[in-house]
């Protein structure tokens, strides 16, 4: 028993490395599925600027896109704002109602270019939005792209399953192979 112990104690270090390295996997996988996520809201948000900067009547753009309420359905939306950040027009509703981003993310959009972010709107919907402000003669306003997260938290959620059984296969197989080849050793 004694042997078993000083062999975990030596295979510390190894062990440390393992999960260092499972860890950066999983972040760096994480942040690619999270940002990969911001796509489509950035499509819808650059195809309805460029129809309203070239003179597509916003109602027309709008008609163009399958009206869904965000509670129940994970397809990609639009909401278009005015200089204030007061919905215009909206292709998504949240419970019968419109919603709209907190006044904050406009001017970030406005300050650079662009604003991509998480929005929460209610306890159980999370979206990934793109804001991009647009500008028609002396009209200025936003149009949000939006998508649920969901499937992308369910890829997460896999993910992190995925690392986890990875890291205790790993760990498990180093600590048996080194009691093996110790036993091996010792004989």
């Amino acid at each position: 028993m004694k042997q078993i112990v000083k062999i975990f104690v030596s295979c510390l270090p190894l062990f440390c490395a393992i999960v260092c390295i499972y860890g950066i996997l999983y972040f760096t996988m994480q942040q690619y599925i999270r940002l990969s996520a911001n796509e489509i809201p950035m499509q819808y948000a650059m195809e309805t600027k460029t129809k309203l900067e070239s003179g597509l009547p916003l109602s027309v753009i709008i008609m163009g896109i399958n009206p869904t309420d965000m509670k129940k359905s994970i397809a990609p939306f639009i909401i278009v704002c005015d200089s204030v950040g007061k919905v215009k027009n909206s292709s998504v509703t949240l419970q019968g109602h419109i919603p709209a981003p907190p006044i904050g993310v406009f001017d970030a959009a406005r300050r650079y270019g662009e604003n991509r972010l998480t929005w929460q709107p209610w306890s159980d919907v999370r979206n990934a939005i793109v804001i991009l402000p647009y500008s028609i003669n002396s009209e200025q306003g936003y149009v949000i792209g939006g998508q649920s997260l969901r499937e992308t938290e369910d890829r997460e959620r896999f993910l992190l399953g995925q690392i986890a059984f990875g890291i205790l296969l790993t760990l498990s197989a180093t600590f048996i192979t080194t009691i093996i080849s110790g036993l091996i050793r010792t004989k």
